[in-house]
């Protein structure tokens, strides 16, 4: 699972800065480096569609107010 550092640390012998993403196969020491605020999980990227409906050139501007004077 891949986790984000939010604090500098040491992960298997190596050294880790803020804002590194990692990933930690072993579920203890995830833990453990959760508990005392080490680390977070990471979310899944959400993929984002496009719904947006395609406008011709043919169609009517909108109507629009006339501003006050």
């Amino acid at each position: 699972m891949k986790y984000e550092v939010i604090r500098s640390c040491i992960i298997s012998g190596s050294g880790q800065k803020v804002g590194n993403h990692i990933d930690i196969e072993d579920k203890t020491i995830a833990e453990n480096l959760m508990a005392i605020g080490r680390i977070v999980p990471v979310a899944e990227a959400v993929v984002l569609e496009d719904r947006s409906v395609a406008v011709t050139a043919s169609s009517p501007k909108p109507k629009t107010r006339a501003k006050k004077k």
